[in-house]
């Protein structure tokens, strides 16, 4: 996992630092492997970046993250 692209989009996104980590703490008490929990995490990072997504986007995000797992291309299309 790259940590210095996941601190640039956090800084790029102006994401409140400390609801990020809330949503961390959230994400690790949640199994992963459940999209619906995947769907919530997403939502909500969404939500704390005052972004938002189409369903479609986000089937995308899911198809990546259970086909590759968290990779270059998830960041690519998060940017985007």
């Amino acid at each position: 996992m790259d940590f210095k692209t996941i601190i640039d989009l956090i800084s790029k996104s102006n994401i409140n630092s400390e609801a990020m980590y809330d949503l961390v703490r959230e994400a690790s008490s949640l199994d992963l492997n459940d999209e619906n929990n995947l769907r919530l995490i997403i939502r909500k990072g969404c939500g704390l970046a005052n972004k938002s997504i189409s369903v479609a986007q986000e089937d995308k995000i899911i198809k990546l993250l259970k086909d590759k797992g968290i990779t270059p291309d998830l960041f690519q299309l998060l940017v985007k």
